[in-house]
């Protein structure tokens, strides 16, 4: 019974140093100031969070303000200072999904809301420490806050070169992970294991804050953990970055080593056509020199159809998915108008978008009886845009009429390959859409083209 009253006396105790730091003895200067704070505070949290996943800083910059404002407004409800506190991470946990939706997927906005989080509950704790050194003059302790919101705007700022901007779930997707009997994707392993990760980040940073445990301290430990945290963050994302870097080459090297391997094939297989042709020239056996040159121009035809394009990694990508097509017995049919040279996007960038679209067309069709209609495939240039078009057979009505980022019908697959051509397009300000036209689904992504070439 004594343990349980000197508890009960302890907490009184803080309760009233905690009445204390809300400026209830502190008058309307100190009032008004600490609301001001809690403002800033917002504001900067959102600014952080928003930037953290490349959205664009003006846009983010007017939304961050008016998080900050409404928050500053929380004084309206007359509540004590730590409930003002707890009501403005209720409408930070509202406002930034609500911001980040539809397009983003639920590991953004895990990833925002975590961020503002640790951010405005770190520089709450630190107004809330600053405020209760009695020992400092109020103006004193105002400019100390002053300083540290500028110091910890600084900071942001300069570890903003590393933030990961848009699509940056695509660096944690494409391998696999083993757990016993059970098979994960990466993105789908990796993506939980942040998810945790961004909920104990901002849980450790949110809980003396809303508990009001307003301490040197505990200041110190929640600059080094928001700091830290967030250093932990970018160094992680930078990490798969380079892994995806890397595999990125290898399968570069890939391509353009099946591409050189038909080339030599081709080249190699040259003499012996040459030779075969003679020998029936010389038997006079012309309807089966007649029968060969037809086959023989039918392949050289399909291999025509990719040599127009500038660049050989995206004509050994194309190869590469036409002869994964044929061994699922599916006919690709290709047609290209516009070889690609002054297309916007970096040669990653523009494999990524026709890697993408024809590995759906693929998937889409093996499911199907009737592949007759196989896989068609044009490159055009429509005005200043180049259109990639890609057409399949599908065995359900309008297959995207239900698409969800982050979700996919398809065994294996994550839902993000759509999602993410459809990023990359609006970085340019191009667009990828579908349409449906009876069975036939069409895929375009429309991109736009330098009206200038680059000098490197």
């Amino acid at each position: 019974m004594a343990a349980a009253r000197m508890i009960e006396k302890r907490i009184e105790e803080c309760y009233t140093k905690l009445d204390y730091c809300g400026f209830k003895k502190g008058g309307s200067t100190m009032l008004i100031a600490g609301y001001g704070f809690l403002s800033v505070g917002a504001a900067l949290s959102c600014y952080f969070a928003f930037e953290w996943l490349g959205m664009e800083r003006r846009r983010g910059m007017v939304l961050s303000l008016i998080a900050g404002v409404i928050c500053g407004l929380s004084v309206c409800l007359n509540l004590s200072t730590r409930m003002n506190g707890v009501v403005c991470f209720l409408f930070l946990a509202v406002f930034i999904p609500i911001v980040l939706e539809p397009k983003s997927m639920w590991v953004d906005i895990a990833a925002a809301v975590s961020i503002a989080y640790a951010q405005f509950g770190m520089l709450q704790v630190t107004a809330g420490t600053i405020f209760c050194i009695e020992f400092l003059s109020l103006y004193f302790r105002i400019m100390l806050i002053v300083l540290s919101f500028l110091t910890a705007y600084g900071l942001c700022s300069k570890m903003s070169g590393e933030f990961p901007g848009t699509g940056w779930q695509e660096y944690f997707s494409g391998q696999k992970y083993v757990d016993g009997d059970n098979e994960y994707s990466n993105a789908e392993y990796l993506m939980e294991k942040l998810g945790i990760y961004f909920a104990l980040y901002a849980m450790c940073l949110v809980i003396p804050a809303a508990a009001g445990i307003y301490t040197i301290p505990v200041m110190s430990l929640e600059w080094f953990a928001f700091f830290g945290g967030f250093k932990l963050l970018n160094l992680m994302i930078s990490n798969r970055k380079e892994k995806l870097a890397v595999l990125t080459e290898k399968q570069y090297r890939d391509d353009m080593q099946t591409y050189m391997s038909v080339i030599r094939s081709q080249r190699h297989d040259y003499n012996f056509h040459v030779q075969t042709l003679h020998g029936l020239l010389l038997r006079k056996d012309y309807e089966a020199c007649e029968s060969y040159l037809n086959e023989l121009l039918k392949d050289s035809i399909e291999m025509n159809q990719i040599l127009p394009v500038y660049d050989a990694a995206v004509s050994a990508l194309i190869l590469s998915f036409k002869n994964k097509a044929a061994q699922s017995g599916i006919h690709m049919d290709i047609s290209i108008e516009n070889d690609l040279s002054q297309i916007a996007t970096s040669v990653y960038e523009t494999n990524k978008v026709i890697g993408n679209l024809l590995q759906n067309a693929i998937d889409e069709t093996e499911m199907i009886p009737d592949k007759s209609y196989g896989i068609r495939l044009s490159i055009l240039k429509r005005g200043e845009f180049c259109i990639i078009n890609v057409s399949n057979r599908v065995s359900r009505l309008n297959p995207m009429a239900s698409y969800q980022v982050g979700h996919s019908s398809k065994k294996g697959h994550e839902g993000i390959g759509i999602a993410s051509i459809q990023t990359l397009a609006s970085k340019y300000g191009g667009v990828v859409y579908s349409r449906m036209e009876k069975d036939i689904i069409y895929f375009v992504a429309k991109l736009p083209l330098r009206l200038y070439k680059e000098e490197t």
